[in-house]
C-alpha cells in the first residue's frame, strides 16, 4: 500500500491530505533473534585507596577483588581513585572533554572501526549521543607526529536513569595511543562521575583480555557468569559475527 500525502494551510489547523494507492510488495524485515554477547558482564563494587607499602602496587589501588554488594541499591559506593590527574595528561599532550559538543560522528565511527567495533549508522549514532547520560572523550591538546590538534583519541559514554543504575559503553582508545593509561583514565573518570551522582549500580561489558584491568578499578565479574544477550538481525554484520562465535563455542 502506498500513501501519498501533502500538507496545506489556510485553515485553523493545517491537516495533511493523503492519497492511498497500490505499490509493489516490500520485502519482509530480516528476522531478529536474541544472540549472546561473548563478553563478561562486570559491576562496580567500589575501589579502595591503599598505601603502597601495604600492597606494593604503584597505582595505589586495592587489587583484591571486592565483594559484590547484595544490597547495592542502599550502598554509598566509594569512587575509584584517579591514578593520573588531568594536568599530567595535559603535559603529555592530551585533554579530557565532557559532553558531546565537539564530537564529530564520522571521526567517532572511524575510531570505533580502528578498535574493532562495528560502524554505526551516522544518524542513529548522533541520536544515541544526544540521549547519552554522560560522555567523556579525549582529544589531542597539541599537534604531534601521532595526532593533529583536536583529534579524537579516546571515548567513553554511559547511559543511565539518572538515579539507580548506569551502563558504560563504547570505551575506545586509538591504537597509536593505547597502553598509555588513557582507557583506564576514561573509565576512572566516568565511573567517579556516576558514583558522585549517587548511582549505585554501574555495569559494563568487557572483552576477556581487559577484565583484569576493570577489576583493579573496583569492578567485579557477575557471580553467575552471566554475559548478556543482544537483539540483533542475523543478517547484520554484528549478528553474523555473534552467530559465528556461538558456533565456535
Amino acid at each position: 500500500m502506498r500513501h501519498t500525502c501533502s500538507r496545506f494551510s489556510g485553515s485553523a489547523a493545517a491537516q495533511p491530505r493523503c492519497r492511498v494507492g497500490l505499490s509493489p510488495a516490500t520485502a519482509p524485515a530480516p528476522p531478529r533473534v536474541l544472540l549472546p554477547l561473548n563478553t563478561p558482564k562486570l559491576r562496580y563494587g567500589g575501589a579502595l585507596p591503599v598505601t603502597h607499602a601495604v600492597l606494593g602496587v604503584a597505582d595505589g589501588l586495592n587489587t583484591q577483588k571486592p565483594a559484590l554488594m547484595a544490597d547495592a541499591l542502599q550502598q554509598t559506593l566509594p569512587p575509584p581513585p584517579i591514578s593520573k590527574s588531568d594536568e599530567v595528561f595535559l603535559e603529555a599532550g592530551v585533554e579530557f572533554v565532557w559532553g558531546t559538543e565537539g564530537v564529530d560522528v564520522a571521526e567517532l565511527n572511524n575510531l570505533f572501526e580502528k578498535v574493532g567495533f562495528p560502524r554505526r549508522d551516522p544518524t542513529r549514532l548522533a541520536l544515541a549521543l544526544s540521549g547519552t547520560y554522560r560522555t567523556v572523550w579525549i582529544r589531542a591538546a597539541r599537534k604531534s607526529r601521532l595526532a593533529k590538534l583536536g583529534q579524537l583519541l579516546g571515548f567513553a559514554r554511559a547511559t543511565s536513569d539518572g538515579s539507580l543504575s548506569a551502563v558504560i559503553w563504547d570505551v575506545a582508545v586509538a591504537p597509536a595511543w593505547q597502553r598509555g593509561g588513557l582507557g583506564r583514565a576514561l573509565v576512572e573518570r566516568l565511573t567517579a562521575s556516576l558514583v558522585t551522582d549517587g548511582i549505585s549500580t554501574i555495569t559494563l561489558y568487557a572483552e576477556p583480555n581487559v577484565v583484569a584491568l576493570y577489576e583493579k578499578l573496583g569492578y567485579v565479574s557477575d557471580p553467575d557468569g552471566i554475559k548478556g544477550v543482544a537483539f540483533q538481525s542475523k543478517h547484520s554484520k554484528l549478528g553474523r559475527s555473534m552467530a559465528a562465535a556461538m558456533q565456535r563455542q
